[in-house]
């Protein structure tokens, strides 16, 4: 079978990146990310000229890669992913409004040796914000289904042949130096540096306290007394309105008139 030429990669390779709003933890439970990557795989099969080649799906933002005949397409995936998602989300957290910040953002990828560091980058996300020590250790991104031979696609076969993923990735100069809108403008701002998993953080307070996010941020009580759980992790004030999707200076506010 034919490789994919390497002309045709700028136009038919696409990396999106969707946020939460206001970088809020749309993600935080498993039942979301689930929730999110079923969607996903649905509506990417009504899909004429598209397919998926990797994800993540992480607790604020999510990225996909996905190889693409019809740019047209994109829009319309995205549109109809993220519209099913905001509503599940909305419903399972009893709130209402905007789920996600604006627009995706979608990168066009340039050549192979872009085409695979947008993969290892995908992949290697969990392993950068301190979640899991290696990619295969995660649970909500497309790594298992590459290398168990999941992804069996036309395209994952033009792409690797019959290497698998890992073997393909050893056997090629990868350079670390990947040259993306980095998802840290947003993601740095809510990473944990310690190894603390803030998503199982997130879940024993709101599983102890019967609540979701969405009580939490409205309700002054709450959201100190979710702070001070958080404070024991050394976890700031930036991080848990990001968490929350309140405003920066919410918590000070609050503290501020308890005086």
């Amino acid at each position: 079978m034919p490789r994919i030429a390497r002309k045709n990669i700028q136009s038919e390779f696409v990396h999106i990146i969707t946020k939460g709003i206001k970088s809020e933890f749309i993600f935080y439970k498993d039942q979301y990310k689930n929730e999110y990557i079923l969607l996903l795989k649905k509506y990417i099969k009504e899909m004429i000229k598209t397919d998926i080649i990797s994800y993540s799906v992480m607790a604020n933002h999510a990225h996909i890669l996905i190889h693409t005949k019809s740019i047209d397409e994109i829009s319309n995936l995205m549109r109809k992913i993220n519209t099913s998602y905001a509503i599940y989300y909305n419903k399972s957290e009893e709130r209402e409004g905007f789920v996600f910040a604006n627009r995706y953002y979608s990168q066009g990828i340039k050549d192979v040796q872009h085409l695979f560091a947008c993969i290892k980058y995908i992949h290697d996300n969990p392993v950068k914000a301190g979640i899991v020590k290696e990619p295969s250790q995660y649970k909500f991104s497309s790594f298992k289904e590459f290398n168990e031979g999941k992804l069996d696609t036309e395209v994952a076969k033009l792409i690797f042949g019959t290497e698998n993923y890992v073997s393909k990735l050893n056997n090629l100069d990868v350079k670390s130096e990947f040259n993306i809108i980095d998802i840290s403008d947003e993601e740095d701002k809510n990473r944990i540096t310690k190894k603390v998993n803030i998503e199982k953080l997130i879940d024993n307070f709101c599983e102890k306290f019967e609540v979701n996010l969405s009580q939490i941020r409205e309700s002054n009580y709450l959201i100190l007394k979710f702070k001070e759980y958080l404070d024991q992790f050394k976890i700031g004030n930036k991080t848990i309105c990001g968490i929350l999707g309140i405003g920066k200076n919410r918590i000070n506010y609050i503290e501020k008139r308890k005086k």
